[in-house]
Parts: structure tokens; sequence; C-alpha cells
């Protein structure tokens, strides 16, 4: 029976910031198992209770950092923040950033039932982070070898860190340690995919564990383009967009040799379709319909949840579906959802303050204001650093479409896909969306606005 685990630190430089702390649950959607949000105290300390089924790794994602702690149940961790560094404001708003990761320092590990402390030296996260010290600089060894075009040696540098760990009897760290291994003998060039898969990743899988998605993701990336252009998998491609027939589709992946079971092979399947849905080539209706038949007959109960999920998240920006779920203020502090712009067309703009191209639309969005008010709501997602700012630009262009300002939810940008600004998308009188991505003003958006009134009657 899952217990409870809890962490505490304290440190000065941290007073009135915020903690993100997640499980990651669906490796192939942002729907955490877990997730709360802390502000820490003025003296910087941070305190939080984590319910836990088995050991898991907890993410603590506060200003550059996504720190991280492998955490069992049963336990409260005293542990040591790194200095705190603020994100950018690019990064805060870059789709692309990647949080610095490293793992927490552990002070002390304490059994709640029994009270026992452990130091922190012999916690199995100080093990990992000295692994992991090693592992950085073995790997850069790799790397810089197969650059100059010299033979690598993995298995010589494997062998001495193994001499250091193999004595640690941790279930947990033993796999780190394999997954690790696996991808420095991917980076050094000179072993096959299904040895590496077979050896380093498999046999069983193990989604949870972030070392394992890691090697995972670096073995079957962009896995179908490659197998699809093979004679062996060239029939997966009319698998998906002409027949829909998920289960020959995810025999023909198990054909692999590298592939070593039906649910490493859903895996893949999963993995490639959240990425070729959005590259043009295969249908995205024919890849909702194999996420459909996932869902419905998955190899576990939980890829049913995960393929479901994925389906759920990639639809929802598919034309004649509802667009994901808006709830932000305004700038006098009132909360607009989408369902309050129903009964008429919503042009829906994702934009900053000082984005130059930005701002060539902007003067463009302000006339539909003043002529098509009667059909057409102007709604602006703004990603600006502070409210005042977004304030004071509204009222300096006397600027009058309806502004929401994102803070209150961050997420949109990535529920909406925001790669770039600006972005638009037009949703319906009803609430569905109608042109996703939408045209942008500057590129006759007026225009195919009045092309699709005058197809359904209305001018």
């Amino acid at each position: 029976m899952g217990q409870s685990a809890s962490v505490h630190a304290i440190s000065p430089d941290y007073s009135g910031q915020s903690i993100y702390t997640t499980i990651a649950w669906n490796p192939f959607v942002t729907i955490p198992e877990f997730s709360n949000s802390v502000v820490c105290s003025e003296e910087g300390e941070f305190e939080q209770l984590i319910p836990l089924k088995s050991p898991r790794v907890v993410q603590f994602e506060t200003g550059i950092y996504q720190a991280y702690l492998y955490m069992e149940p049963g336990f409260h961790y005293e542990v040591e923040l790194p200095d705190f560094v603020e994100k950018e404001w690019d990064h805060r708003i870059s789709p692309f950033y990647q949080s610095v990761a490293l793992p927490l320092t552990v002070r002390s590990r304490i059994s709640l039932s029994t009270r026992e402390c452990i130091n922190g030296s012999m916690d199995v996260n100080h093990t990992i982070a000295r692994f992991d010290s090693l592992f950085v600089s073995a790997n850069q060894q790799i790397i810089t070898q197969r650059q100059l075009g010299h033979h690598g040696n993995a298995d010589s540098l494997i062998q001495q860190l193994e001499v250091q760990f193999r004595s640690d009897s941790s279930l947990f760290f033993s796999d780190y340690r394999r997954f690790r291994y696996g991808a420095l003998k991917l980076n050094e060039g000179e072993t096959g995919l299904d040895i590496l898969s077979h050896d380093y990743l498999g046999p069983t899988v193990m989604e949870w564990h972030p070392g394992f998605i890691e090697l995972f993701r670096a073995l079957f990336k962009d896995f179908i383009f490659y197998y699809s252009g093979t004679t062996d998998g060239e029939d997966f491609r009319n698998l998906v967009n002409r027949n829909q027939e998920f289960r020959q589709a995810r025999q023909l992946i198990l054909k692999h040799p590298a592939v070593w079971s039906d649910t490493l092979a859903e895996m893949i399947l999963l993995q490639e379709f959240s990425e070729l849905f959005y590259r043009g080539e295969y249908h995205k209706e024919a890849i909702l319909i194999m996420l459909d038949s996932m869902a419905h007959d998955p190899v576990t109960p939980q890829f049913g949840i995960y393929a479901a999920q994925l389906k759920q998240k990639l639809s929802s920006l598919v034309t004649g579906n509802t667009p994901p779920g808006i709830s932000l203020e305004d700038l006098e502090g009132k909360t607009w959802t989408l369902s309050d712009f129903e009964g008429k067309y919503t042009y829906l703009f994702f934009g900053t303050t000082d984005h130059y191209g930005c701002m060539m639309e902007y003067p463009f969005l302000q006339s539909y204001i003043e002529k098509h008010a009667a059909y057409l709501n102007v709604v602006t997602v703004m990603v600006s650093e502070e409210r005042t700012k977004l304030e004071d630009f509204m009222h300096r262009n006397s600027y009058s479409w309806k502004v929401l300002h994102y803070e209150g939810q961050p997420g949109v940008l990535n529920d909406y896909m925001v790669r770039a600004y600006p972005t638009a998308y037009l949703i319906d009188r009803d609430g569905k969306l109608l042109l996703s991505p939408a045209t942008l003003p500057s590129e006759g958006f007026e225009q195919q606005l009045f092309s699709i009134m005058r197809s359904r009657g209305e001018i």
C-alpha cells in the first residue's frame, strides 16, 4: 500500500519564489500524475507532501532548473536547493527552451515510521549524482573521439564506471546505469540498433523511469521515417493512410529486430504518431483513427490511457473540434473563457508587445474591431513580462480589442502549439475550430473570412 513522502529545504535566496513539483505520468502528453505549486516562505523555506504508491522520480521546477529527486514512499527528505537563478524573459516565453536538469543534493533521509535518519551521502541520489558527474566526462570523451574519427572505447569506460558502482544494490540505480551505458554505446556509433535495444533498453518497458525514456527517445527517434523506407517496413504508410489497420501496423513494427515486445511497439507508435501528426506525410484523420484503435485495444490498460490522452491532445487543434480551453484575465481582472465569445466568429491571436512581426499585424486587428465587430471577436492572448507594461502598450496605441494576459495559464502556449509569434486561430460561432492555424491579417485573413461567410450564405 502506498504511502506519502515529504521533502523540505531552506535557502534564503528562494524567499517568495515558486517551486512547481510534478511526477511525470504520460510520457507522450504533459499530463502529470501529481502536480503542485508551492511559494517559499520569506525565509526561503520549502516543504511539500507528495503522495507515492511506489518509488518515483519527482521533479522540481524553479528558475532555470528542472531539479529531480528519486523518492521512496515512507521517507522524509532534507535537500539542498541550488543557488536560485531567475529564468530570463526570452526563455520564459520560448517553446523551445530546455530547463537545466540537475539532481537535488540530499542532506538526510528519515524514515517516517521508525524515525531512523540516514546520512545523505548514503542515499541513492548522492550515488546517482556522483555517477552522473563521471558519466558526463566519459560521454564527452566518446563524442570527441567519434568527431575525430577515432575508434571508441565505450566498453572500457563502462568497465571503469562499474568497478566503482556495481556494489550498489539499488534496482533503480542498476537500471539507471544500464540506460546510461546504452547512451554511451549509441554515441560511440559502433553498435547496431537491435543490440542497443535488447542489451541496454530491454527486456522490460519502464516508461516511468527517466533513464529509460531518455534512451528510448534517442534510439527510436524518426524510427518510422527510416523503417518505412525499407523493404520490410514499406507497407506502414498504407496501413495508416489507407487502411487505418492498427493491429497490422503494430505487427509490422514488431518485425524489426530492435523491437522486443508488443508494448515497446506501441510505445514507438505513440512517440512517432505525436511527431508525424504535424509533418504532413500522414493524414491527420488517419492518425487519430489509429490512436482511437490503440485506446480501445491496448497491450496494457495504461497504454490505452496514454493513447486516448494523446488523441485528445492532437485532435484539439484539428478543424471541426473544440479547441483547448482558455481561462484568462483581461486588464480589468475579469476572467474570460472561449464560451464567452460564442455567437460570433473569434479570431484568436497569440502575440507579444515587442515582436516586430506582431507589431505589423496589430493595426489590422484594430481595423477588424472597427469594421467587423457585429460578427467577429478579436481576442489576443498577450505574452507580456508584466501586466502593467501590457496596459501601457494598449493605451499608448489606442488598441481596443479584447486582450488577455497569458500569465494566469502559461500552459496555453503549449496547448495551442505556439512555436512562433504571431500565431492565430479562427473559431466559428459554435466554438469549433474553423482555421487551424488561421491566416495572419497581413496575409489575407479578412478576404478569407469573407469567403467563408459567403460559402455559408451569411453575406
